[in-house]
């Protein structure tokens, strides 16, 4: 029986901290995210960048990087 609780308790704890990874990794990341995503639609009412609606977030993350420096340094963006 007391196998069983340990174990128990041990998943708990996987899930537990499975939960605080993933809130601290992609909480900021979609915080990250929202401004480039509002911009790109903004774009794409226009016709330009149709090739960015589509990819994973992480795609988007460098993607939105990308763009952010170019605001700062006043560049033209080239996304990948």
């Amino acid at each position: 029986m007391a196998f069983f609780t340990t174990a128990f308790h041990i998943l708990i704890l996987a899930l537990a901290v499975g939960f605080l990874i993933s809130i601290v990794v992609f909480v900021p990341l979609t915080v990250y995210i929202i401004p480039f995503c509002l911009w790109v639609g903004f774009q794409n009412n226009r016709g330009k960048y149709k090739e960015l609606k589509e990819g994973s977030v992480f795609r988007m993350a460098a993607n939105a990087t990308v763009l952010y420096s170019s605001w700062i340094f006043h560049k033209t963006p080239v996304f990948r």
